[in-house]
């Protein structure tokens, strides 16, 4: 079924506040892309569900029902409960994640996934491949440079396994190197968002400096490769939950 509706963002970018107006937005429920006059959104998030690859001790979602239509007196809610870790599927990482004395959730940006973005196609020989600055630079050059205040999304075709965790995890995953996480600190960027559950390996060096460095981080992102340019505005929000290390997240890219 399609639907029309009238669709407004209003968003701060840098010093300006920029306003995007759609009218007559149709849609399909079930589509990754949908049509805002003349422009093309495109979900790059998951879906939420058991199938979710991820590592064995975070908990998939759970949905427990305590009220269903039609069953018993009363009933005419459908209500449930939903259990799960918010680092499974498309999600945010919060400071807190990495560093007890930095901020949770509700200290991030409401805003910041909301402005510009660059998409950064990064080739890698293996799955298990370390994207290094050099290789930000080349993909730049071969793109788009990072603007202070872009969103970077780094396209490496990983998502491609998803959700086969021996290929999506098991046999390895494109991290960055130190520098690669310095590199986007130096160039201002407002988010990055990787194809993969994480951009460190064993340890949480990178976390460390991207957060740190006022980079947020966002894992399992998926369809970069709709996009088809090198430059994009992504739209998204999450729910803003108290004291936690993570939070999903629905992003949009719209071209």
């Amino acid at each position: 079924m399609k639907k029309s509706v009238i669709f407004i963002l209003a968003a701060f970018v840098g010093l300006g506040l920029a306003v995007v107006t759609f009218m007559a937005v149709s849609s399909t429920p079930s589509a990754t892309e949908w049509n805002l006059k003349g422009k093309t959104v495109i979900d790059l998030s998951y879906l939420e569900d058991q199938t979710v690859p991820c590592d064995p001790s975070l908990k998939k979602a759970t949905i427990e029902w305590f009220a269903r239509v039609g069953q018993g007196e009363g009933a005419y809610w459908n209500l449930e409960t939903i259990s799960y870790c918010p680092h499974t599927g498309t999600h945010m990482d919060a400071p807190f994640h990495v560093n007890s004395d930095w901020g949770a959730v509700q200290t991030i940006d409401p805003t910041v996934l909301i402005g510009p973005a660059v998409v950064l196609n990064v080739p890698i020989p293996q799955e298990n491949y370390s994207i290094t600055a050099a290789d930000l630079r080349s993909a730049e050059a071969k793109g788009s440079p990072i603007q202070p205040g872009d969103g970077v999304l780094i396209h490496t075709g990983h998502n491609k396994y998803w959700p086969d965790k021996g290929m999506y995890i098991d046999k390895g995953y494109p991290i960055f190197t130190v520098d690669a996480a310095q590199y986007l600190v130096s160039k201002k960027a407002r988010y990055v968002g990787m194809e993969a559950i994480s951009p460190d390996g064993p340890n949480t060096d990178t976390h460390k400096i991207l957060l740190g460095g006022g980079v947020e981080i966002l894992e399992n992102v998926t369809n970069l490769e709709k996009i088809g340019q090198s430059r994009c505005t992504t739209i998204g929000t999450f729910a803003n939950v108290k004291d936690a290390s993570g939070v999903w997240i629905r992003l949009l890219a719209i071209k």
